[in-house]
């Protein structure tokens, strides 16, 4: 019996063993990244001959710049659809999220954004917006944070009328390490104002091939609550794009 027991110590104290080394050895590859500048570019394409000539392509980059207690945050997104050498789809995005820390789980921000979607019914849409953010859950899986604050956008028509409005802008980020070379990424944004309110939702799947480059797969709506009139008020994108990470 005392033999079985000391097997018993000894099977359970390696077991323990086994995995704290292997907790340690994916620390370091799991662990949130504190690299001053992280930036990335993908590209997707898709191109058709015969009866009918389409080309579609979208392309997205992002920045990321670290400068304790900042954290800046640069998102540009563009897409663009011929048919038949006619131009059915053409939209840029531009935002810039900038962040200053106030503990570790909490910060105060400032954002601005810049919408030209060409068949929105809309020439341009631009927001800007300040308030307080702060992590829901944060380790080296998960991460969620969540924040708001007032602001004022500026919606200029296709046929030159301008409209100005207060906003309160809310918004989430979610992000999932789900192993070594694959990763899950969402967030939506809302703007709501009294004429009208602007809804942004994204998710995307991450996975690495090889180095600094991985395929992702991406979903994307934006919802605008009011819209010209023959113009729809959500569109939609899905995805599968190449990211190069440097």
């Amino acid at each position: 019996m005392a033999l079985d027991t000391v097997s018993e110590e000894l099977t359970m104290n390696f077991k323990r063993t086994l995995l704290s080394i292997l907790l340690l050895a994916s620390g370091p590859v799991l662990a949130q990244s504190t690299e001053p500048v992280e930036a990335s570019i993908s590209l997707g394409y898709v191109g058709t001959t015969g009866n009918t000539d389409t080309t579609t392509f979208n392309t997205e980059f992002l920045l990321t710049l670290r400068s304790a207690p900042w954290t800046h945050n640069l998102k540009f997104q563009a897409l663009g659809s011929q048919e038949n050498e006619e131009t059915t789809a053409e939209r840029y995005y531009l935002e810039d999220k900038s962040d200053f820390t106030i503990s570790e789980r909490q910060y105060v921000f400032g954002k601005a954004n810049y919408t030209d979607d060409r068949f929105s019914g809309y020439d341009y849409q631009a927001s800007a917006a300040a308030g307080y953010g702060v992590f829901l859950l944060r380790d080296d899986v998960f991460s969620l944070e969540a924040y708001g604050g007032p602001g004022y956008r500026h919606n200029e028509l296709l046929d030159g009328t301008a409209e100005g409005e207060v906003i309160f802008s809310l918004g989430e980020n979610f992000s999932w390490q789900i192993s070594q070379s694959s990763a899950l990424t969402q967030s939506f944004t809302s703007e709501v104002g009294e004429e009208l309110t602007v809804s942004r939702f994204e998710i995307g799947l991450i996975s690495n091939i090889i180095d600094r480059i991985a395929t992702k797969i991406a979903f994307q709506a934006r919802n605008i609550s009011e819209v010209p009139e023959g113009n729809k008020k959500t569109d939609t994108q899905t995805s599968v794009s190449l990211v190069y990470s440097f």
